[in-house]
């Protein structure tokens, strides 16, 4: 039986559908594609100064407005996981590492930059096993860092040294941190979690040497929003129960919980002026957005169906949002005319990366058919591969139509590795540069 959040699910989808595509797509302007790339995270200093980071190792830059992008030389091939700049020279990055030759190193490459970007260093971080999720600067000195296993470390010397943070062991703390973000130089907030498992909020007073953690719903958190010292909103969810967000009004100490009854996953937010917020929902193609400080949230979707994975107002009346294909959004608080630049072509299939992911030992598979409502639906077959190319486990093998489809992969009886997701339908195989659909997974026990 479908419970009462389920069907709410479904009436909203079908409601929100009659207005989605009006208030945003008059505010979001598409604007020319740089790289067919995913964009997945994006960074202001200002108003003028601003950073991009991707798959494949992309950083994208810009210094007056958006006006120009120039794409820079990371230095990486593996996928920016976070960026953050202090101000408009000095920023750091972060990128998880995959090398199959001897030393056979897994771990996270921490990036540095002194010049805005022209130049960017590198160097693998110590602790092999390890995948950071994200990176933030309080200031130039104090910083933090976190991901796997609930680790959090800080440095108070620009980078040159990282120290592990303490965590209240009074609760499970081995979920993954996805995002952090600070109020002033001593209190700050870091979320994460795991699906179906638990939402968790760490909580910091003394500058991040020490964290409490808290348990606040069943599903992950992946963004933080801090209003000021008392009020902070962080949202997240999964596709089974929708959009989630919990919200505190005092400083923490209780966080109240809320299911949207939107489908998809909270991946960022943030607020262009006190009373309006706005939150992505990745493959789900809309925003949430509110203009009564969350009294209601409506749903509103994004121009040509863009699927956006973060966004930034660097002040009431300029905002940007990246995501898949190479997207990139400028928010124009004048209504505008949706004039589309530069549209790639839609993929026959979408693969995205699975969750989480390194996993032990299931993790959840999502993909996207973009066609097949003909002739009893497209051919699709989902399979994992082990690194000599033998299928281990063929997921799904099917005719299937036009939708959003997501398969749960049990390695329980596979050994610690590196392994390839696959997916093919009709004739070709697509992924989202138009070639070979692969996707690279880490199992580890």
């Amino acid at each position: 039986m479908k419970s009462v959040t389920q069907y709410l699910i479904i009436i909203n989808i079908a409601f929100s559908f009659l207005l989605k595509n009006g208030y945003s797509q008059q505010h979001w302007v598409k604007q020319p594609i740089l790289t067919s790339k995913n964009l997945t995270n994006i960074i202001f200093t200002d108003t003028l100064n601003g950073w991009i980071g991707g798959d494949s190792g992309i950083i994208i830059h810009t210094s007056d407005n958006g006006q120009n992008w120039t794409i820079q030389n990371s230095g990486v091939t593996g996928s920016i996981e976070s960026i953050y700049f202090v101000n408009s020279n000095t920023g750091y990055a972060l990128s998880w590492e995959f090398d199959n030759t001897p030393p056979n190193y897994f771990g996270t490459r921490i990036l540095s930059t002194t010049n805005a970007g022209n130049n960017w260093t590198n160097y693998l971080y110590r602790d092999t096993n390890l995948f950071l999720n994200c990176i933030y600067f309080f200031d130039q000195q104090n910083g933090y860092m976190a991901g796997s296993e609930g680790k959090i470390f800080y440095t108070s010397n620009s980078g040159l040294n990282w120290d592990r943070a303490l965590i209240d062991s009074a609760l499970i703390t081995t979920f993954p941190v996805e995002k952090i973000q600070f109020y002033n130089s001593l209190s700050g907030y870091a979320v994460g979690g795991a699906f179906d498992i638990a939402g968790m909020v760490w909580k910091t007073t003394n500058g991040g040497r020490n964290w409490k953690t808290e348990v606040v719903g069943a599903e992950p958190l992946n963004d933080i929003h801090i209003f000021n010292s008392s009020e902070a909103i962080c949202v997240g969810g999964d596709f089974e129960f929708g959009v989630s967000r919990i919200t505190t009004t005092n400083s923490g100490v209780n966080w109240n919980y809320m299911e949207f009854g939107f489908f998809g996953i909270g991946r960022s937010v943030d607020y262009r002026i006190p009373e309006e917020g706005w939150i992505s929902l990745g493959i789900v193609d809309s925003f949430i957005v509110t203009t009564n400080s969350g009294a209601s949230w409506l749903l509103r979707g994004t121009p040509a169906g863009t699927q956006i994975f973060d966004l930034i107002f660097t002040n009431s009346n300029n905002g940007w949002a990246v995501g898949h294909n190479g997207a990139i959004l400028k928010y124009s608080s004048t209504v505008v005319n949706i004039t589309e630049i530069n549209e790639l072509n839609p993929e026959t299939a979408i693969l995205y990366q699975n969750y989480p992911n390194p996993f032990n030992p299931e993790t959840k598979i999502t993909y996207k058919i973009n066609g097949g409502n003909n002739n009893g639906g497209l051919k699709v077959k989902l399979s994992v591969y082990d690194i000599l190319g033998n299928e281990i486990s063929k997921l799904v093998d099917d005719r299937q139509t036009a939708g959003m489809y997501t398969v749960k992969f049990n390695a329980a009886d596979l050994p610690s590795g590196i392994y390839f997701v696959k997916l093919f339908t009709g004739d070709i195989y697509i992924n989202n540069n138009s070639s070979l659909l692969t996707r690279k997974i880490l199992l580890l026990k």
